[in-house]
This record gives C-alpha cells, sequence and structure tokens, in this order.
C-alpha cells in the first residue's frame, strides 16, 4: 500500500503568514508614523507639515489604505501596484524634502528632530521599509493566494489584529484631517512652504495660497542654472552700471601659436620663472614669457573621480605648481617633475589622457560656497599675500549678486566670502537702477595683494581690494571679443580670449 501524503488542498486551506504579517505592518504604519505625526508631533507639540510633508504623509496613509483591501479581498495585483507606486513616490518625495536640507551645516535643518534626523529624513526611511516589507510579503505568497484573488472569493472576515489595524488607521485619518483643515485649510487652498505652529484655535490659522506663486519648472529644481554664455553678454563700456569707468587702450596685440589643443580658458604668470600657464577646456599648458612655445602640456581626465567640467580660471600656487578650476567649482592641481625626477606614468594614466610623464597629479577636488552655491565661475586666481585661492561668480536669474569667495590654500576650504561694495575714495559711481551683479568675470589676477576681475560684459576691469572688500578702482578696456582669460606680468595686463587673441595693457593703477 502507498504510503500516504499530504493533500494539496489541505495545505492551502491553512492559515498563511502573509496575513498576519500583513495587518501587523498595516497598524505599525498607522500607529507608529502616522499616529506620532499628527498626535504626539502635531497635536501635542504644534509641528504643522509643509506641503512636502502632507505628501509624504498622505502617502503613507494610502499605503495603509491599500494594504486593508488587500487584507479584505486578497492580493489582488491592482492593490499591490498601487501600494508599490505610491510608496516608490514617498521615497521621491522624502529625498527631495531631505535634499533641501542635507547641504546645511551639521544638526541643521526643519521642524522638530527626531532620533538625531529630522522628520522628513525618517519618511524616506519609513517608504523604503515599505517597499523591502512588501517585496518580502510577495515572496511568502502562495499561488493558491494569488488564484483566489482573482477570483470571486468572498472578502475575508477580519481577525482581531485586522480589526486593530483598521481602527486605528480610521482614527488617524481623521485626526489626519483635522489637523489639515485647521492648518492648511478647504481648497483652494494647499498649505505653506514654511508652515506656523499648529494650534485648535481659528484664530492663530493660516490659510495660504502662496505655492500657486509663478515658479520655473525643471527636473532639477532650483539646480537648472544654465551655464553661462559669453556670446550673449554686452560688450560696450558706455552702457554699464558704472558711470566713471576711464578706458585704456593696448599697447600691444598678438596671438598665441603655440599649438594649443582647444580654445584658451585662461591664462596666468608665475614671475620667478617668468612663464605663463594656458587652460583649454581639458588641457593645461605651461608656455614662454613671449607665448611662442610650449614647454609642457597635458589633458586631463576631467571625467575621471571629481567632474572637473571645463576648465576656467588657472592659477600658480608655486613656481611649479598649478590650480585648474572648473567652472563648477571642481578643481584639479598639478606639480612639474624636478630635475632627474621621473613621474610613475602607470599611476598618471587614471589622471590624463595623454603625456603621462608631464605632471604629477598633487589632488582633486572640490570648491564649497555658501553665496556662490548656486552660481558657476569663470575665473580664478592665487593671491600669495593671503595663500589663498579668490573665485567670482558669474550672476544668473536665480542669484543675482557678484559674489567673490575666497578659499585657504593650505585645506582649500572656504575662509570667506564677500559681496564688493564701491569704496567712498574711487569717486566711482553706480547708474540709477543699475548693479554690479550686472558684471560676469571671465579673468581673474592678483598683483600687490589686490584682485583684478576682468568682466566680458562691458568689457570692464574692477580692481578690488579683499583686505576692504571693496572695489577700489575700474578701467573699460578695448579686450578682444569675449576675453576668457586675465595674467598680470610686473606693470602688464595680458587679456585672452577663446581664439588665443591676446591684448596687453599698462597702467592700471587706479
Amino acid at each position: 500500500m502507498d504510503s500516504p501524503t499530504p493533500d494539496r488542498h489541505d495545505r492551502a486551506a491553512r492559515r498563511p503568514l502573509f496575513f498576519p504579517i500583513l495587518a501587523a505592518l498595516v497598524l505599525f504604519l498607522a500607529g507608529v508614523p502616522l499616529f506620532m505625526s499628527v498626535f504626539v508631533l502635531g497635536f501635542g507639540h504644534g509641528d504643522s507639515p509643509c506641503v512636502l510633508c502632507w505628501a509624504q504623509r498622505t502617502g503613507m496613509a494610502l499605503v495603509a489604505l491599500a494594504g486593508l483591501f488587500v487584507l479584505r479581498y486578497g492580493p489582488r495585483p491592482r492593490y499591490l501596484g498601487l501600494a508599490v507606486v505610491v510608496a516608490a513616490h514617498g521615497i521621491y518625495m522624502g529625498v527631495r524634502h531631505s535634499a533641501l536640507h542635507w547641504g546645511r551645516d551639521i544638526g541643521q535643518g526643519f521642524s522638530v528632530e527626531l532620533a538625531g534626523a529630522h522628520t522628513y529624513t525618517w519618511s524616506a526611511f519609513v517608504f523604503w521599509c515599505i517597499v523591502a516589507a512588501m517585496g518580502v510579503l510577495l515572496m511568502l505568497l502562495r499561488p493558491a493566494d494569488l488564484r483566489q484573488a482573482a477570483g470571486d472569493a468572498p472578502p475575508r472576515a477580519f481577525g482581531l489584529l485586522e480589526r486593530a489595524a483598521g481602527w486605528v488607521f480610521l482614527v488617524v485619518v481623521a485626526g489626519n484631517v483635522v489637523q489639515a483643515f485647521a492648518s492648511t485649510g478647504p481648497p483652494p487652498y494647499m498649505g505653506q512652504a514654511d508652515p506656523i505652529r499648529f494650534s485648535f484655535n481659528p484664530a492663530h490659522w493660516v490659510w495660504s495660497l502662496e505655492e500657486y506663486s509663478p515658479a520655473p519648472l525643471s527636473w532639477r529644481g532650483r539646480y537648472a542654472i544654465g551655464k553661462p554664455d559669453l556670446d550673449a553678454l554686452p560688450t560696450e563700456p558706455a552702457d554699464g552700471p558704472l558711470s566713471a569707468a576711464a578706458p585704456l587702450e593696448p599697447r600691444q596685440r598678438l596671438r598665441i601659436e603655440a599649438g594649443l589643443e582647444g580654445p584658451v580658458t585662461d591664462i596666468a604668470f608665475e614671475p620667478n620663472t617668468r612663464r605663463f600657464v594656458v587652460t583649454t577646456p581639458r588641457g593645461i599648458a605651461i608656455l614662454d614669457e613671449q607665448l611662442a612655445r610650449v614647454e609642457r602640456q597635458v589633458t586631463v581626465d576631467t571625467a575621471f573621480s571629481v567632474d572637473l567640467d571645463r576648465f576656467a580660471g588657472v592659477a600658480f600656487l608655486a613656481p611649479d605648481t598649478v590650480m585648474a578650476v572648473s567652472r563648477n567649482k571642481s578643481f584639479v592641481v598639478l606639480r612639474e617633475p624636478g630635475a632627474g625626477e621621473r613621474p610613475d606614468t602607470a599611476r598618471n594614466f587614471r589622471f590624463f589622457l595623454d603625456r603621462f610623464d608631464a605632471f604629477h597629479e598633487i589632488t582633486r577636488s572640490r570648491f564649497a560656497t555658501v553665496r556662490a552655491k548656486m552660481m558657476y565661475v569663470e575665473a580664478a586666481a592665487f593671491v600669495p599675500e593671503l595663500e589663498s585661492v579668490f573665485t567670482v561668480g558669474v550672476p544668473n536669474p536665480r542669484q543675482r549678486n557678484l559674489v567673490v569667495s575666497r578659499f585657504a590654500k593650505s585645506d582649500m576650504t572656504l575662509s570667506e566670502e564677500f559681496l564688493p561694495a564701491l569704496a567712498p575714495e574711487a569717486d566711482l559711481s553706480l547708474r540709477e537702477g543699475r548693479s554690479l551683479a550686472e558684471y560676469a568675470v571671465t579673468g581673474l589676477a592678483a598683483s600687490a595683494g589686490r584682485l583684478y576681475a576682468l568682466s566680458a560684459a562691458y568689457s570692464t576691469l574692477l580692481v578690488i581690494d579683499p583686505g576692504s572688500r571693496q572695489i577700489v578702482g575700474a578701467r573699460s578696456l578695448r579686450v578682444p571679443p569675449r576675453p576668457t582669460g586675465l595674467a598680470i606680468a610686473g606693470d602688464a595686463v595680458y587679456v585672452v580670449n577663446a581664439d588665443g587673441e591676446v591684448r596687453i595693457f599698462n597702467g592700471l593703477e587706479p
């Protein structure tokens, strides 16, 4: 006689783990994050959600509701799919909300903090846990469960755990409705970006329409800032915002014929060795004093490690050390090999695209700014007297200021940022309704502790005293079209454009 085997239908009839685990998860979702957000933080501590918080809180409620439908009608694809879609949207909203504050200093954020993290960060974590838990639950499903859900099976009877999850869900939804009405208001009101403290007193309710204010739409949000466009800049000095910038004519013109690999993006001079360094979008070249011969050059792998974008500024940090800064404020520092020194070409393969024995790469990293965070740069300079690197941000529609940033050479960390003002003794004035933010600095050099900032807009040279943070002089220059770089060699100022055309000026002291 054959030995008895378990009946498949008997196994299918056993109560699976799927439903009690799902009921416990729904109860936890409704009873912990949703309950705490409205009853503890909201009604207890007066914490009101902003529009992004409401999106995350609503998403949690919808996921819990989808879970209750699965408990009642079985794991039908429409309910499981709804929960996955809402949880994916919740992760996005949690990350989007958190990303607005991740760049702040340690401990800073928005609203209350729980166990070292703010509520919007916890929201992203909760939604991630929801997706992970749903994956585990789907692995626990049996084929019989799916066949039953796909048929006309009657609704499941709720057990004690399911009923508890349902009642807690109804209570927290009712509490959120009360808070939403008080802090947000009925349509067309939709909440605030920065809500006030919650109160049951109607005198303290603020129903706002501020979120309907026009705003540019972009997948990148506030980071949708275009790269500087030199071709669109006005060039006539007489049309500039400064009314007293005396003109200066070039004393010499020449063209760099040294065989550079690409358009020129900046130039700098080293007084001890009397050499120039010139950058192209990805290249760095050391030239002789006459700008006629390339002594050494290299093409940097700008996509390796730190994204260097396009080189926009260059400076000598020492007679044998150069720094190239890209317009996104990333930078690379290179050193020339000494006499008899042989670079490790195998190691340099990862840094450069050619000429692996031309330089040593010392470091590559990024400048971090505050005022200039939303600005690109088109120039950089090193001031030996201050042992600091300076950049000047190019204003854009989102950041209408002329921002000078200073970084200590010792650790390349931000030391200060300032908005230069006009020095009273400089005899300079702004035309009515005009601003220094109309200038777009594309060349920057240092001499005797001062910064010389060349603006491609209105072809104006601004003389900045970093000590007083003031503009102490200005001259209008007959520069080549769309100038991209500035260097100072003794009393001569070199201005270069992308085509390698150079104009040399003298007598720039205000």
